[in-house]
C-alpha cells in the first residue's frame, strides 16, 4: 500500500513540490489531500491529476485559498465548479477553461469588476461573451477582451481605438492582432501601448527595431 510520512519531507517546499507534481500516483495525492498543511491541501486541490472525489472534499475545506485551488483545477468537473460559485470562488471559477458556457455567461454579468475580467481573459471565453463584455464600464474587463486570443480582429479594431491606454495595450501584445492594426498602434500617443507593439510576436522586426 502506498503511504507517506512528514518525516520523509523536512523541506516543507519539497512536500509542497510532491503534492503538485503531477506524476504523482493518485493514491498518495488522495492521502495528501487529507494533510494537515492547507498550503499541501492547496497544492493537491490544484494538480490536474487530483482523482475526482478528492477534489470533492477539498471543495468543502475549511480554507478558502484550497477551495479556490479546486476552482482553478483544469479537470475539475462542472458540477463542483458550480457549487464553488456559490460558495465565493467566481473569480477562480471564471478563469477555470472548463468552465461551461451558461456558467460564464452568468459570471459576465457578475456585479464585481474582477470576476468580469476573469471571465474575459478565459482562453475557452466565446466570442459572443467577449463581445458583451468589449462594451463593460471597467478598463480592466475590456483589457482583458483585448488581450484575448479568441478575440476577433473587428473587435480588436474597436478597442485599439479605446479612451485607456491599458485596453489599446492590450490590442497591441494580443498574439492574433493583424500587422495592420500593429502599425496604427505603433504610432500611439502612448509609450505603453508602443512597447506592446515591440513585444508582439507578429511585429516585424524592421518594425520593432525603429525608434
Amino acid at each position: 500500500m502506498i503511504s507517506y510520512n512528514t518525516e520523509n519531507y523536512p523541506n516543507r517546499d519539497s512536500l509542497l513540490e510532491k503534492a503538485g507534481n503531477v506524476d504523482l500516483p493518485e493514491m498518495l495525492l488522495w492521502l495528501l489531500a487529507k494533510d494537515e498543511d492547507p498550503e499541501v491541501r492547496r497544492e493537491v486541490a490544484r494538480n490536474p491529476n487530483c482523482p475526482i472525489e478528492s477534489l470533492k472534499i477539498l471543495a468543502k475545506d475549511e480554507e478558502e485559498y484550497v477551495r479556490e485551488g479546486v476552482a482553478e483545477n483544469v479537470n475539475c468537473p462542472v458540477e463542483i465548479l458550480q457549487a464553488l460559485v456559490k460558495d465565493g470562488c467566481e473569480s477562480e471559477v471564471a478563469c477555470n477553461p472548463n468552465c461551461p458556457f451558461e456558467l460564464l455567461e452568468a459570471l459576465a454579468k457578475n456585479k464585481y469588476a474582477g470576476v468580469r475580467s476573469s471571465v474575459a481573459e478565459n482562453l475557452n471565453c466565446p466570442v459572443k461573451i467577449l463581445e458583451e463584455l468589449s462594451k463593460d464600464e471597467d478598463e480592466h474587463v475590456r483589457w482583458g477582451v483585448a488581450g484575448n486570443p479568441n478575440c476577433p480582429i473587428q473587435l480588436l479594431k474597436v478597442l485599439a481605438k479605446d479612451e485607456e491606454k491599458s485596453v489599446r495595450k492590450g490590442v497591441a501584445e494580443n498574439p492574433n492582432c493583424p500587422i495592420e492594426l500593429l502599425k496604427v498602434l505603433a504610432k500611439d500617443k502612448d509609450e505603453h501601448v508602443r512597447w506592446g507593439v515591440a513585444g508582439n510576436p507578429n511585429c516585424p522586426s524592421f518594425f520593432s527595431d525603429s525608434p
